[in-house]
């Protein structure tokens, strides 16, 4: 059964065993172990201290009952001294305490590289959705100034135009919050790994290193995305020359007499400062013509 934080000092019996000899394999109270320590023979003995310390995971080699001092990189595990000399002789072997920390490095600096890219891509999309934002005040702004150009003719069209962009607009905001949440929720769980990684401090290192091949696993298996393009929105206006707005309108009737709109070669050939409209009245009575502009 896994010792928990209640075990009790496996010498004195009464205290709690919160300290592991890991040479001896036998859970200490603070007082026995540093009686232990004044001992001449144990001196230079290591203790693992801590609530989560389990005496049953493996610290020892089982064929031999000694502790792992080396890492076969052939085999991808931990081997005492015997195992390396019987088994493991012509294979790559590593330091275990050097392996343990060389992971521990990769595995934290991947998580710091996570972090900063993370960052940027944020920082990325809070400018990119400003700037958007601003783009589509100003679409909003030419909308409106065309339509006040036009109000009297083009009001539903103006709130047509400016509807259909607001709900593009609550499109393209929905998926960029959307993709805010996946950085800042992988930001968190990068967070979360370097808390653990600080709270393995105290295990043993095979045990850390068994530990961090996990962790390196979960944050390899984190795919930070490329930010997309930015969403873009523009709005191309135009204003009709005099002739295209003259064109809008057709034929008027009057109770007095028929009115022709007639145009200009000025009118034809480039759009006024102020358009002007020139109608021939005839009387249906005496026939007499008359042009008022």
């Amino acid at each position: 059964m896994a010792q928990a934080a209640a075990s009790t000092c496996e010498i004195c019996t009464a205290g709690p065993g919160e300290h592991y000899c890991q040479q001896c394999d036998q859970l200490f109270c603070g007082s026995c172990k540093l009686s232990h320590l004044r001992t001449k023979i144990s001196k230079n003995h290591t203790f693992l201290s801590g609530p989560s310390i389990n005496k049953e995971e493996k610290l020892f080699c089982t064929e031999h009952e000694e502790m792992f001092l080396f890492y076969c990189d052939d085999c991808d595990t931990p081997v005492c001294r015997i195992c390396s000399v019987e088994k493991h002789s012509r294979h790559l072997m590593t330091d275990l305490t050097k392996s343990a920390e060389k992971l521990r490095f990769e595995v934290v600096k991947n998580i710091e590289a996570k972090v900063t890219t993370s960052k940027v891509n944020l920082s990325k999309i809070e400018k990119e959705t400003k700037t958007y934002r601003d783009e589509v005040k100003a679409v909003i702004k030419t909308i409106t100034e065309e339509g006040n150009y036009w109000k009297n003719l083009i009001d539903k069209k103006v709130g047509s135009f400016v509807r259909l962009l607001h709900d593009e607009e609550q499109k393209t905001i929905q998926n960029i919050t959307a993709l805010t949440k996946v950085y800042r929720r992988d930001i968190e769980n990068c967070q979360q790994w370097e808390k653990k990684i600080k709270e393995m401090e105290t295990m043993a290192d095979v045990l850390l290193f068994e530990r961090l091949k996990k962790l390196k696993v979960d944050v390899d298996n984190i795919d930070l995305k490329p930010v997309p393009e930015g969403s873009y929105v523009s709005y191309r206006n135009k204003k009709p020359s005099g002739t295209e707005i003259d064109s809008l309108f057709g034929e008027m009737q009057f109770k007095e007499g028929k009115a022709i709109m007639e145009k200009s070669e000025s009118q034809q050939n480039s759009r006024p400062k102020k358009s002007q409209k020139r109608y021939k009245y005839t009387c249906e009575f005496c026939g007499n013509e008359q042009v008022l502009t």
